[in-house]
């Protein structure tokens, strides 16, 4: 019996981390047949970035070992590779997942790594092992490249055609060693599931794209079951990882098995899902399920770029975006939080048209999330290839890749990379420095809620353009402010030193614990932790750039008091206007003025939390649900003004 063993080596989030599941299914489909049984023996799963000589002592004596690589654990991938070479130079090493690209670099430049394959990898692996068993020639199992002395091949490509017996990881006992393993006590483990595979759309961007375009269904009963074993084997976060969710009329029915399920075991907690690009009925229909029984944090309502001619080099110009004020609007008065994905780097985005399309979105009633992602070129991809690189004048930087909340580590030494695209020939590398300012400037301020209240009072009350509102404010902390100024620059720290290739990009403060924060999540940490002094300033930039009068003066108080904060203590505000009602009534274009009418809040104690459990709890955990504005409150209405 030959040793096979599997590595899909995943970074803890706090306590948290996912089931081995892409190793898992390719272990399952394999392993499902007696020929294999009899020669093989399936070892353990690598499953955590464990130091590599402790994962290299897991192993006895292997005959294969196969890496599911991905951008954040590629580079820990070869680490342990190489080390697994060393010590078994007769080891076969087998690389597959979506960081292998087609030119059979990492064969090239990895002597250690002897096999690569393409694509999805069940029934490659099952007739790579068998080849390798019968001493085949390696040049009759499709989607694969290997050496042969000096010389590399690549054998033909071959897609499934269907998904019916592919089995169950979860359901036949694959991960029952981990969820049973003592040393593991404590642990929260989070699972992926499929309902389908493959993508219909060609964005460029996207290794989606370039794959599978028929979309292939798992049968029912599989996805049912493995649902159910989630549920009874207490998984808090499921993550659906569909291309399109809701895009098929039986998505509706899996929400309704997840709900039930929520209903008679409390599991799963969570079901994340990326919906389906176009925004239907059933899309709705789906996510009010879920968020009845508190499923789902928010809806991904994604744009990427809000320029027709970005949308049209991208391959997204028809992606039903047109309503955005309807979708916005439409889960808003069902109870149920939106996010936005923007990403920025494409070819044909200027720095103008990136500002203009991200304050169109605030425009059509985004206010609580903006993701904006730095473009990163993925292999496989129809924006890696040289012919788009050299077409756009693409420029991009390799740095160590800092995952957001991600564990902060001593040694980066094998810390996995990306290759972020700084520069085209529309964007220079001082524009995409700036437009990334910019936003994290407006999801601070705006998205967390730092000034959003005074940003659509501005809008409708005076008809100030959120672009003009948020440009002024930013060019007025990068020349006048001193407090504010100070923190954006703290935050920011890393930005230029990583454009002069002399660091990763990153911001950590150890008041908020030990992890990696995104850069709008630190400048607002950064600026709640001194909110007096940041309001000073903000008063201040606010009476000197729009007329002060009462309404103002109030709401200056009003947004301060609403941030929420750790061990806030209990306390009771007057108020002249409602705010309540008005900003209730965001969406109410007649609702332009706020009425007049005595307001008493009182503020509720908070929890004695820390700065690190406010943080965890309301910044990273609650972003998605407006955590960072106070929403403990009681209002009383008086007929008489103070």
């Amino acid at each position: 019996m030959k040793n096979i063993y599997f590595v899909q080596a995943s970074q803890m989030l706090s306590n948290s981390v996912f089931l081995p599941y892409a190793v898992g299914a390719i272990a399952a489909y394999s392993f499902q047949f007696e020929d294999i049984r009899a020669h093989y023996r399936l070892g353990k799963f690598v499953f955590r970035q464990l130091p590599v000589q402790e994962a290299v002592r897991e192993m006895d004596s292997p005959f294969l070992v196969a890496f599911s690589s991905y951008m954040w654990n590629i580079e820990y991938n070869l680490a342990l590779a190489a080390a697994v070479k060393a010590q078994w130079p007769d080891c076969r090493i087998v690389f597959g997942g979506p960081q292998v690209s087609e030119d059979m670099a990492l064969l090239r430049e990895n002597a250690f790594v002897d096999i690569l394959t393409h694509g999805e990898g069940e029934q490659t692996t099952c007739r790579l092992l068998r080849a390798l068993r019968d001493g085949d020639d390696l040049s009759t199992v499709n989607n694969i490249s290997f050496r042969n002395g000096d010389a590399l091949h690549q054998t033909p490509k071959c897609a499934p055609t269907s998904l019916d017996d592919y089995p169950s990881p979860y359901t036949l006992g694959y991960f029952d060693g981990i969820l049973n393993d003592p040393h593991l006590k404590g642990t929260q483990f989070d699972a992926v599931i499929e309902t389908n595979r493959g993508c219909p759309y060609s964005c460029i961007y996207c290794y989606w794209g370039g794959g599978q375009k028929k979309v292939l269904r798992f049968p029912e009963e599989k996805v049912k079951a493995e649902l159910l074993w989630m549920a009874e084997h207490s998984i808090s976060y499921c993550y659906c990882a569909d291309s399109n969710f809701g895009i098929l009329e039986r998505d509706e029915e899996f929400v309704d098995y997840v709900v039930r399920l929520k209903k008679q075991y409390g599991y799963p907690q969570r079901f994340e899902t990326i919906a389906t690009k176009n925004k239907n009925e059933r899309t709705l229909r789906i996510n009010q399920k879920l968020h009845a029984v508190d499923l789902n944090k928010a809806v991904s309502i994604a744009v990427q770029s809000m320029e027709p001619k970005v949308l049209k080099v991208i391959g997204r110009e028809n992606m039903g975006m047109d309503n955005l004020e309807g979708l916005y609007q439409t889960y808003r008065k069902n109870g149920i939080y939106t996010y936005t994905d923007v990403i920025l780097g494409f070819p044909e985005e200027t720095l103008e048209s990136f500002c203009r399309g991200l304050f169109r979105i605030i425009e059509a009633g985004q206010h609580s999330l903006i993701n904006v992602f730095r473009c990163e070129l993925l292999p496989n991809t129809t924006y890696c290839t040289p012919e788009m690189l050299e077409r756009y004048h693409v420029r991009t930087i390799r740095s160590h890749l800092r995952l957001n909340h991600g564990q902060i580590s001593s040694d980066n030494s094998i810390g996995s990379c990306s290759e972020i695209v700084v520069s085209t020939d529309t964007m220079s590398e001082q524009a995409w420095e700036k437009a990334l300012r910019i936003s994290i400037c407006v999801q601070s301020m705006h998205c967390m809620g730092l000034l959003r209240y005074i940003a659509v009072y501005l809008r409708k009350a005076r008809q100030v353009a959120y672009e003009d509102f948020y440009l002024s404010l930013y060019d007025w902390i990068e020349n006048e402010s001193r407090t504010i100024k100070r923190l954006f620059d703290e935050v920011c720290a890393t930005i230029r030193p990583f454009l002069a290739e002399q660091s990763d990009l990153y911001f950590t403060d150890p008041r908020f614990g030990d992890i990696y924060w995104p850069f709008e999540e630190g400048l607002f940490l950064c600026c709640a932790a001194q909110l007096d002094a940041v309001f000073d300033e903000i008063s201040h930039f606010l009476h000197t750039h729009y007329t002060a009068d009462e309404a103002l003066e109030d709401l200056i108080l009003y947004q301060k008091e609403s941030i929420a904060l750790p061990e806030k203590q209990k306390k009771t505000c007057t108020f002249r206007y409602d705010w309540k009602q008005y900003f209730d009534s965001l969406f109410d274009k007649q609702c332009r003025f706020p009425v007049k009418r005595r307001m008493d809040v009182t503020y509720r104690a908070s929890q004695k939390k820390t700065w690190a459990q406010y943080a965890r709890e309301n910044v990273w955990y609650g972003r998605y649900m407006e955590k960072t504005m106070d929403s403990d409150i009681e209002i009383a209405y008086l007929n008489r003004f103070p």
